[in-house]
């Protein structure tokens, strides 16, 4: 692939694209690795902590094109230190294969509750992060009774509600960025690190740019939620996202209101940085989860 189809590519696939992060997570004797068989499709995810123990373990969701090293890789030995996490890399992303069939959220939700059934693990303390984010919040519409909590990071109601700049890039995605938009792009150097992630994907290296493809398909669709399943939402939800993130502010209060959930917006922060903050993002979910045990 060269640069400039590679660029090309990436800025199609803006609200979907997580940090590549290069700190490696925690090797403890209490970490093990594996995959679940959910359909056709060997699903890879890793266990920090014992899941036999009494406590409720967090489920951490990386964003697009990411994995659970590159978008986690400063939160979870924080969470680790909490109680037991477990991570899960969907389809087409890091270990686990692709398959021919569209990515979904629905099929993502799936594949994720196949992997915490074969853990026999009936409720967790979800996190995600940006499409790990709305696959969250799917959960909390569609598996409510398998959440303790919810904490959605740099999450949107719907692709409209994506800060305009991103919305008008996904809709003519041969047109040139916007200034506005660059300001919240990947570099070339997040890109190359999102890239290198895929050395030892089951499909090859090349399954990067087919799962680039697919999910720019599933970003420009017909995905959200309405006001209603929001409203619906009994799960304990915390919102997150930067000042300066792909989700607009005020649209992210107005999700707030509709799931009557706590909302933190950190300062000096963008979609492309906010992962990196776990002295801020940690206390802000153990919080979440604290209120909801009172």
């Amino acid at each position: 692939m060269n640069t400039q189809t590679s660029t090309k590519s990436l800025n199609t696939l803006l609200p979907a694209v997580a940090l590549f992060s290069a700190m490696a997570l925690p090797a403890t004797a209490e970490h093990a690795s594996g995959r679940v068989m959910s359909g056709d499709l060997g699903v890879y995810y890793e266990v920090y902590g014992d899941l036999a123990s009494d406590v409720t373990p967090f489920l951490v969701l990386h964003g697009g094109m990411g994995t659970i090293s590159s978008d986690f890789g400063d939160l979870l030995p924080v969470l680790a230190e909490q109680r037991p996490v477990i991570g899960i890399e969907q389809q087409g992303h890091g270990h686990t294969g692709g398959r021919d069939a569209q990515v979904s959220l629905e099929v993502m939700r799936d594949d994720t509750l196949a992997v915490l059934d074969a853990l026999e693990v009936d409720r967790v303390h979800v996190v995600g992060f940006s499409m790990g984010g709305m696959l969250a919040m799917e959960l909390g519409v569609t598996a409510p009774e398998r959440l303790e909590t919810l904490s959605a990071i740099s999450v949107s109601q719907n692709h409209e509600g994506m800060h305009p700049a991103i919305v008008e890039m996904n809709r003519n995605p041969g047109a040139a960025p916007s200034p506005e938009a660059l300001e919240l792009m990947p570099t070339q150097e997040d890109f190359a690190g999102m890239q290198a992630a895929y050395a030892d994907n089951p499909d090859g290296p090349e399954q990067f740019e087919r799962t680039m493809q697919q999910l720019h398909t599933l970003i420009v669709g017909d995905w959200g939620w309405s006001d209603e399943e929001l409203a619906a939402i009994d799960v304990p939800t915390l919102l997150l996202l930067g000042d300066n993130d792909f989700t607009p502010v005020d649209h992210a209060a107005q999700m707030a209101g509709k799931i009557r959930a706590q909302l933190a917006v950190l300062p000096d922060t963008t979609h492309m940085s906010i992962m990196s903050r776990p002295d801020w993002l940690a206390p802000l979910i153990a919080n979440r989860i604290a209120t909801a045990e009172e």
